[in-house]
């Protein structure tokens, strides 16, 4: 019950509890933190769960990916040849060449590098973005991109782009591959195309 004080003038007040002290707040107050806690707990469960799977479909698609792989035989290509990534993009490597442009503000300081052009259509139904297609390899070896001035840009579905130009700064001589594989693709394989650069 409400405390009644009696005032110096004579008249009765109540005095009320303030809105924290009383028991529905207490109440509803308990629910809240008791909500809040199971949601935590239950969201742990939901992403073990989800990791799990996801882990499952991983290591499965790595299994299947890696039988693909060793059926089939690793066709090259050379300077000239059309590679088609069917529903993606197809590449065309129109040349390669020993340039001396260098960026004078690059710290890796290549014994080479080399300047790559290629066109590249779009065959998918979304924009395709270039830039990240083409990996260097000699001897076996990955090598890094040069910070040139290599392309990166976007085309529009059935839309072609001539022209683009990746860098790679080259240490070391042996054998010079390129592999040229669609952008943010996970599911196909890298074609391989030798060069012939003395």
């Amino acid at each position: 019950m409400a405390k009644k004080i009696k005032a110096e003038d004579g008249k009765v007040y109540v005095e009320k509890k303030p809105f924290y002290k009383r028991v529905w707040f207490i109440v509803l107050a308990a629910l809240v933190v008791i909500g809040v806690l199971a949601n935590m707990g239950g969201s742990d469960d939901s992403k073990e769960t989800a990791s799990k799977s996801t882990t499952t479909s991983e290591t499965s698609t790595a299994v299947s990916s890696s039988k693909a792989s060793s059926e089939e035989t690793e066709a090259t290509y050379k300077v000239g040849d059309v590679i088609t990534f069917d529903d993606e993009a197809e590449f065309t490597i129109t040349g390669a060449e020993w340039t001396d442009e260098r960026n004078e503000f690059d710290d890796t300081n290549p014994e080479r590098v080399l300047k790559v052009t290629y066109n590249v259509k779009n065959l998918s139904n979304d924009d395709y973005v270039l830039g990240t297609d083409l990996e260097l390899y000699v001897n076996g070896q990955k090598m890094d991109t040069y910070p040139n001035d290599s392309t990166f840009d976007s085309i529009s579905k059935g839309r072609s782009y001539e022209g683009a130009v990746e860098y790679f700064g080259v240490n070391g001589s042996g054998d010079i591959e390129v592999e040229v594989e669609p952008s943010f693709s996970f599911t196909t394989e890298p074609a391989v195309v030798k060069l012939d650069i003395q």
